[in-house]
Parts: C-alpha cells; structure tokens; sequence
C-alpha cells in the first residue's frame, strides 16, 4: 500500500516480514513507516511496502479476539 491509502484506524494486513499474516490498526503515520497495534503487548513499526488491505472485522466495536 502506499502511505497516502493508509488512514488513522484502519485495518491492515502485514504480508511481509516477521509479523506476516497479523492484522493490525494503525495508530501513527510517519514519513517511512507506519506503527500498528497487532493486539499484542506491543506496537509494530512497518513500511507501508509491507502492509495490504485487511477483510471487514467480524466482531462489533469493543471486542476483539486473543490467541491463550
């Protein structure tokens, strides 16, 4: 994706690197890299190059799936 598509609070697919397959929302947008909480104790700073569309979220507002 490029860095003007990506939007405050959307959601994204990673589809590169060490988080690949995670989706994520995006809470920050730099100049080079994009930082997204992927639902785990810890943001992630990605190139937009490495981010995709993600599919509509299932779950209503306030909810959100966890791996135990």
């Amino acid at each position: 994706m490029k860095i003007e598509e990506l939007k405050l609070g959307v959601r994204v697919r990673i589809k590169e690197g060490f988080h690949i397959g995670k989706i994520g929302i995006v809470i920050a947008k730099g100049t080079e890299t994009v930082l997204l909480d992927i639902g785990e104790p810890l943001l992630i700073s990605e190139p937009p190059e490495h981010l995709g569309p993600a599919p509509e979220d299932p779950l209503p507002p306030g909810w959100e799936e966890v791996e135990l």
